[in-house]
């Protein structure tokens, strides 16, 4: 059975609920206090093993309290934990505000994420040609280097979700299988301004796709996705399954569901609309992999 192997982030999600957001140098009342699992390598995983896929992670995380917590609730949502290191320092931790419009905001301490690297799993990590290797941008850039020319030299083929949004190797770049990003991680990475409607972002996946990319996704929230392939391009419309409660973590449960779906053998095109289905069965629910229960199992046809 194919898998979907992430090598990425894990952080603590501190959580706070607020009426609105603050504004410089104003302090709010908050509730709803929530300590959870996090990172967008995590929540990936999380996501891709909750739509079906065998789900293995590649991370770190600190000595302390948190990181083996943290590694036992990433076991729980069905992820194989077997390569996460434990490394000396802090666990990476995610400070994040949500208002009661479901939008977030997010500030992120790298922590362990810093040490993340293949090396130690490749003694008895070996992917097969039909394998998705998951990278995102939350651990040093060098790591991704390595694992894409891991990944490739077993034929596997890699996803990166760039996000946050930084510069990137043009030669690693082009050996990207499948790109994902949201529309301002797209303006940044092509120093243009984010496509506001799905029209504009098919131009900005085509762009994207000139830059080496097999396969290029562009989100855009509510808009649903523009999507890239070879020679053709389209927009997949976002899925309404019901009011917003909360925003966190609806990026990474697109990806994972696209990840699996990809490596559960589905044509590029219904991966997306998987992708698409899974973003919105997660904005139901607070927290990000805490409300991935609910999201939809891939099928093949």
């Amino acid at each position: 059975m194919a898998r979907v192997i992430v090598v990425g982030s894990i952080n603590q999600d501190i959580t706070v609920t607020v009426d609105r957001f603050p504004s410089p140098g104003e302090t709010l009342s908050g509730s709803s206090l929530t300590y959870g699992l996090g990172g967008k390598g995590a929540n990936q995983a999380a996501a891709a093993a909750h739509s079906g896929a065998e789900t293995l992670f590649v991370g770190a995380v600190g000595t302390d309290l948190s990181g083996q917590r943290l590694r036992a609730d990433l076991a729980a949502h069905g992820v194989d934990v077997t390569h996460v290191r434990e490394v000396d320092g802090p666990t990476g931790t995610a400070l994040i505000t949500v208002a009661t419009s479901g939008e977030n905001t997010i500030i992120v301490d790298a922590g362990a994420n810093r040490a993340v690297t293949i090396e130690p799993a490749k003694a008895s990590l070996f992917p097969a040609p039909s394998d998705i290797v998951v990278l995102q941008a939350e651990v040093p850039s060098h790591a991704n280097t390595e694992v894409l020319a891991w990944a490739h030299s077993f034929g596997a083929r890699v996803l990166l979700n760039l996000a946050p949004a930084r510069d990137t190797d043009p030669a690693a770049m082009s050996h990207i299988d499948i790109l994902v990003v949201n529309e301002t991680e797209a303006g940044l990475t092509l120093g243009l301004p984010a496509p506001a409607t799905p029209t504009e972002a098919i131009g900005v996946a085509r762009a994207l796709r000139g830059m080496g990319p097999r396969h290029v996704v562009v989100t855009l929230g509510a808009q649903g996705a523009a999507w890239a392939s070879g020679t053709e391009v389209g927009h997949c419309p976002a899925v309404n399954l019901g009011e917003a409660v909360d925003t966190t973590g609806a990026g990474d449960a697109c990806v994972g569901a696209l990840a699996a779906a990809l490596a559960l053998g589905k044509p590029f095109v219904e991966a997306v609309a998987d992708g698409m289905r899974a973003g919105a069965a997660a904005i139901l629910s607070p927290g990000a992999a805490s409300s991935y229960g609910a999201l939809p199992t891939v099928t093949r046809d």
